[in-house]
């Protein structure tokens, strides 16, 4: 038994990695689905619908198609490998085969729909703030010119082993869009937990309430993408195999990055109010509750006086926020 990973056997346990994560991915697509366009329950027992987020349900259906055609063509590859040619040396060694370049051409899609997904997050989160795109829309810009050059560069590779693919000029780029895409990642994440941070130290001076929940789903969502990214960029400094079954993993990962924060916000939270707070006027939206009462995850404007506004300026599509821009959430606190 060989006592190294070959290029080979890294193909293999990738395929089997990418499978089962993908069977994963496909029950949270379904809930994602069912999230973004039917009726809810919320924790009290009353149902309730919602506009279809266009925005999120074309984002969820675009990363469908191309996780799901990635995972055919690695099928394809995989019985070329073992069956049609036989010859996994030869199916797996080669960088420009057209399912190989086909392949990395559709990762990069991945890649870049979900990066681009984070950064129309962040500005969400950021009360629609054009300043604050401006570094994470530089490094996108960044980020999809290497990856353009990554596929450019193997269709035009010559023919030489994918073992000594970090040797040639393709090289460089995979390095740059893998460096680019972890940047974005840890910025915007960052940006967005310390938005809501802010919000909750503003609220929490006028009514008790606890928001650390949200930013728990926010990051521990974006930790699996980021996750594997920082470990594909690893595998690329070190220039080892174990890369192409990371890359395998975080072709899948993003989807369930994505559905995981769709499908955990419409399981757990509603819109409720309670006790001391009297609700005026509601509508399903993505909602905090705590024992005692619950606020909308909104941009919060307060004014004080003898009763508190908050005004519905949306602050975390990071799950499932209708696209009207006239809904609002008015709570009145009885002093």
């Amino acid at each position: 038994m060989p006592s190294t990973l070959t290029l080979q056997m890294a193909e293999l346990a990738g395929m089997v990695v990418h499978s089962t994560m993908y069977g994963i991915y496909v029950v949270l697509f379904v809930g994602t689905i069912y999230a973004l366009c039917f009726k809810h329950q919320t924790m009290s027992g009353r149902r309730y619908s919602r506009p279809i987020n266009k925005i999120l349900l074309s984002i969820a259906v675009i990363l469908f198609v191309l996780i799901s055609a990635q995972w055919l063509i690695q099928i394809s590859r995989l019985f070329d490998a073992f069956i049609f040619i036989a010859n996994p040396t030869q199916v797996y060694g080669s960088v420009r085969s057209p399912k190989n370049v086909i392949k990395t051409g559709l990762y990069i899609g991945q890649t870049v729909v979900s990066d681009i997904t984070m950064v129309y997050r962040l500005f969400i989160v950021w009360n629609r703030s054009w300043r604050i795109l401006i570094f994470p829309a530089l490094i996108t810009a960044g980020l999809i010119a290497a990856g353009i050059n990554v596929v450019v560069s193997f269709a035009r590779s010559p023919e030489t082993p994918a073992a000594q693919l970090f040797a040639n000029a393709s090289s460089r780029w995979i390095t740059i869009a893998s460096t680019m895409s972890l940047a974005l990642n840890l910025l915007v994440t960052a940006l967005m937990a310390y938005k809501i941070w802010t919000i909750h130290q503003m609220v929490q001076r006028l009514t008790p309430s606890r928001i650390m929940p949200v930013i728990t789903i926010i990051m521990e969502s974006a930790g699996i993408y980021t996750g594997f990214l920082f470990t594909a960029f690893v595998a690329v400094l070190v220039n080892h195999p174990f890369l192409f079954i990371v890359l395998d993993a975080t072709s899948t990962a993003i989807g369930i990055a994505f559905s995981l924060i769709i499908v955990r916000v419409a399981l757990g939270l509603g819109c409720e109010i309670n006790q001391t707070t009297t609700l005026v006027r509601s509508r399903p939206e993505l909602i905090y509750r705590s024992e005692n009462q619950s606020f909308p995850l909104n941009s919060v404007s307060i004014s004080v006086s003898k009763e508190v506004s908050v005004s519905r300026e949306p602050v975390g599509d990071v799950g499932i926020v209708p696209e009207d821009e006239d809904s609002t959430c008015d709570v009145k606190h009885h002093h």
